[in-house]
C-alpha cells in the first residue's frame, strides 16, 4: 500500500458505540472525531433499521454473517451525501467466542461503488 492512502477505522462496542475513530475516517467521511457517538453517524437512515438488527445478532451470537467479505459499505457523509466506501467489518470475541465488538475499514473511493456490491480482486 502506498503512503498516501487513506484509511478509516472505526472501532465499537457490544452497543455501537464508537470507541476509535481514526483520522482517515475523518479524512473519508468528513466528520469529525466521533468517538462517543453511535454508529448512526455513518450507518444512512434507509438501512438502520437492518444494520441494528444485524449488529444485535451478531453481538448476541458472537456470529456476523457478512464479516470479513469485502464490500462496498454505503456511508453518510458529513455533507449529508450517501456514498459507497470500499470497506470490511470484523467482529471481535473473546477466548470464549462472545462477542465484545466490533471494527470497520475503509479505504479511500474510486468513484463507481455501488452500494453493498462485492469488491472484485485488482486483475493481475
Amino acid at each position: 500500500m502506498e503512503s498516501h492512502d487513506t484509511i478509516a477505522v472505526v472501532l465499537v462496542d457490544t452497543i455501537g458505540v464508537i470507541q476509535y475513530w481514526s483520522r482517515g475516517a475523518s479524512a473519508l467521511f468528513g466528520h469529525p472525531d466521533s468517538a462517543g457517538h453511535t454508529l448512526d453517524v455513518i450507518v444512512p437512515e434507509d438501512y438502520r433499521a437492518a444494520h441494528w438488527a444485524g449488529f444485535r445478532k451478531a453481538m448476541e451470537t458472537g456470529i456476523a454473517e457478512a464479516a470479513g467479505g469485502r464490500f462496498n459499505i454505503p456511508i453518510i457523509c458529513a455533507d449529508g451525501e450517501v456514498r459507497s466506501f470500499p470497506g470490511t467489518f470484523s467482529l471481535l470475541c473473546d477466548g470464549h467466542g462472545r462477542a465484545v465488538g466490533g471494527v470497520g475499514t475503509w479505504t479511500e473511493r474510486r468513484g463507481d461503488e455501488q452500494p453493498f456490491t462485492a469488491i472484485a480482486e485488482p486483475a493481475p
